[in-house]
C-alpha cells in the first residue's frame, strides 16, 4: 500500500490563463532525470516541442503569479483511512492530483487511487458537479451553467470561500487560507472541524472560535473531508448564479465501506434571480490505470442506476462503480431522480452556456457498452421546481470499487456491481450505512477469516470462537453455528446472493459489530 500523503498546499495556475499544468510537471521532472544519469543522450528522449512549450509555460506562469487571485487560496489534500487515496481540492475539484507513481500525459496523474488489492490502482482522474438553469435576461429565458470540474480542461470555475459569510470578494489573507482549507475530521491542528451537531442536526459553523462550543463534531464516515467554495470569482465566471457549495466526502476503514467514497453536497443559492428548470449533475472522468483503454457501461434495474468503469484489456484491473444516492432535492423540492445517464466522449466538448445546458438536460440513458477510450460519464438531475433566492439543494453520490473476476465486464461482475449499488443506496437512504462498516477485531484476538469469498456452497470461518452468527445488511440474523476448535462452517446454498456479515463470541448487541467480517454470497 502506498504511503498516505500528508498535508499539501499547492498554488494552481489560474484557469483563465489557459495553461496546462501537466507541462510544468514534465519540466519539474526533467532535472531529476538528468541528475540521476550521466548519459547526456537523455535529451533525445524528450520531445523538443514539449520542452520548449514547458519553458514558455514556466516563464508565463511567473507573470501570472504576480497578481493575487482566488487560486492563491487553493489547497489539495488526501484522506488517510480505508482503501482509497482520494485527493480533494477546495475549489470543488475531486480526485485530480499530480502523482509521480500514477502519471498520465506529461505527468499529471489521477488523484483517485484504490489500494484494495495490495497495490496502487488508479480508478478516477477527476470528478465534480455541474449546475445549470434558465434565467430571465432582457425578457428571455437564457441558459447558464457552472462547474467544479471540467473533464476536458481539468479546471474548476469555483473558488474557495463563503458567499454567505465573506461575500463575493476573494480574501487571500492567512485567516481565509486557514478557514477555507481542505478539512479532515481527524485533524489535530487548528482551525477545528467546521461541521457540528446542533439541536440534533449537522450545522456549519463559520467562526472557528465558536466551533468547539457549538457542539460535538458531526461526521458521517470514519474520516470525513470538507470543502467550501463559491462561484463569485469574476475571472472564472461572467454573471454567476450566486452559489455556495459545501461538500463533505466520507471514507471508512473497514468492511465493504473501505472501498467506498460518499460525497454529499449542500448547494446554497444567494442570488437574486429565479432559476427555472435547474439541473445538477455529477461528471466523472474515470481512469482504470491507463486512460486510453477504458470503457463504461450503465447497469440498472427498477429503482437502481449506476455506471461501471472497466477495461477489457486486463483481467487484473479493478472495477469502478458510480451511483447517485440522492438527486437534487430540498425543502419543497421533490427528488425527481436521475434524469440522464450518458457517456461523455472525448470529442464532445460543449463550450457555450446554451450547448452545456442542452448537454446536461437531454433525457437519455446510455446502457450499452461505450467505445474504448478515455471514458467519462454524466449523471444529471433535472428538476421542474424553480430555485428562488434563499433555497438550499442537496445532491449526493458515491464511488465504489471491487476486483474483477475476468476480462472486460463479465455478466457476473455486472450483476455484482449492480447488487452493490443497490445495497449501498438502500443503506444510505435508510440511515444504515454503518451496517456495512464492520469494525476491526478486538485487540488481542486473531482476525476472522472467511473463504471462499464470495461463497457459493460452504463458507469456512477461521479464528472463530463459540457461537458464530451471520447477518444480512439490515442486521437480521440468517444463520448461526457453533465453532469447532477455531473453525466454523456455514452452508450458504439456501441464502440469497448478497452481502452478509459474520460475527462471533455470542454477541447479541446491535450493529456495528465489535468482532466481525463482511462476506459475499454469489450463486
Amino acid at each position: 500500500m502506498i504511503q498516505k500523503a500528508r498535508f499539501t498546499f499547492s498554488h494552481v495556475i489560474p484557469a483563465k490563463a489557459g495553461i496546462d499544468i501537466r507541462l510544468l510537471q514534465m519540466i519539474w521532472g526533467l532535472d531529476s532525470r538528468f541528475r540521476g544519469n550521466d548519459n547526456h543522450n537523455h535529451l533525445s528522449e524528450i520531445s523538443i516541442r514539449h520542452f520548449a512549450s514547458a519553458l514558455f509555460v514556466v516563464a508565463f506562469s511567473l507573470w501570472c503569479f504576480k497578481a493575487v487571485s482566488a487560486q492563491d487560496l487553493e489547497m489539495r489534500r488526501s484522506n488517510s483511512v480505508g482503501n482509497w487515496l482520494g485527493y480533494l481540492n477546495n475549489n470543488g475539484s475531486l480526485f485530480n492530483q499530480t502523482d509521480s507513481n500514477h502519471s498520465s500525459l506529461f505527468g499529471l496523474g489521477a488523484g483517485g487511487i484504490w489500494t484494495g488489492l495490495g497495490r496502487s490502482d488508479t480508478v478516477v482522474f477527476g470528478a465534480g458537479i455541474w449546475i445549470g438553469g434558465l434565467r430571465n435576461r432582457s425578457g428571455a429565458l437564457v441558459p447558464h451553467t457552472e462547474f467544479s470540474y471540467n473533464p476536458n480542461s481539468a479546471q474548476s470555475e469555483f473558488a474557495p470561500g463563503s458567499l454567505l459569510y465573506d461575500g463575493a470578494a476573494t480574501d487571500t489573507l492567512q485567516p481565509a487560507r486557514d478557514k477555507y482549507r481542505v478539512y479532515r475530521s481527524d485533524d489535530l491542528a487548528r482551525p477545528p472541524w467546521p461541521l457540528r451537531m446542533v439541536n440534533g442536526r449537522t450545522a456549519y459553523i463559520d467562526d472557528p472560535t465558536l466551533r468547539n462550543a457549538a457542539g460535538t463534531k458531526a461526521v458521517f464516515g470514519d474520516e470525513d473531508m470538507f470543502l467550501l467554495y463559491k462561484d463569485s470569482d469574476p475571472d472564472s465566471i461572467a454573471d454567476p448564479f450566486g452559489l455556495e457549495v459545501r461538500t463533505e466526502s466520507s471514507f471508512w476503514r473497514n468492511g465493504l465501506l473501505a472501498n467506498v467514497v460518499v460525497v454529499q453536497n449542500e448547494i446554497i443559492y444567494s442570488g437574486k434571480d429565479t432559476i427555472f428548470d435547474p439541473v445538477v449533475a455529477l461528471v466523472v472522468d474515470g481512469d482504470i490505470n491507463k486512460p486510453e483503454d477504458d470503457r463504461t457501461k450503465g447497469v440498472q434495474d427498477e429503482g437502481t442506476s449506476a455506471t461501471v468503469f472497466f477495461t477489457d484489456r486486463s483481467t487484473t484491473d479493478p472495477l469502478l462503480g458510480v451511483a447517485v444516492l440522492a438527486a437534487q432535492h430540498g425543502t419543497g423540492r421533490f427528488d425527481e431522480g436521475v434524469t440522464s445517464l450518458r457517456y461523455w466522449d472525448l470529442k464532445d466538448d460543449p463550450v457555450t452556456d446554451s450547448d452545456r445546458y442542452a448537454f446536461l438536460t437531454e433525457r437519455r440513458r446510455d446502457t450499452a457498452l461505450s467505445i474504448v477510450g478515455d471514458a467519462r460519464i454524466l449523471m444529471s438531475s433535472l428538476n421542474s421546481t424553480p430555485i428562488v433566492p434563499g433555497d438550499t439543494l442537496d445532491f449526493a453520490y458515491l464511488f465504489y470499487v471491487q476486483p474483477a473476476t475476468g476480462p472486460a465486464l463479465t455478466p457476473t461482475d455486472s450483476a455484482s456491481m449492480l447488487r452493490l449499488a443497490r445495497t449501498l443506496i438502500a443503506n444510505y437512504r435508510t440511515g444504515n450505512m454503518e451496517a456495512l462498516a464492520v469494525r476491526e477485531d478486538e485487540a488481542g484476538s486473531g482476525p476472522l477469516e472467511g473463504y471462499p469469498n464470495p461463497a457459493r456452497g460452504e463458507l469456512y470461518v477461521l479464528n472463530a470462537t463459540g457461537r458464530v452468527a451471520m447477518y444480512d445488511v439490515l442486521g437480521r440474523q440468517v444463520a448461526a453455528v457453533l465453532s469447532e476448535g477455531s473453525r466454523a462452517v456455514f452452508d450458504v446454498r439456501k441464502l440469497l446472493p448478497g452481502i452478509y456479515f459474520v460475527r462471533c463470541d455470542g454477541e447479541t448487541s446491535s450493529l456495528p459489530f465489535s468482532r466481525g467480517m463482511q462476506i459475499e454470497i454469489s450463486h
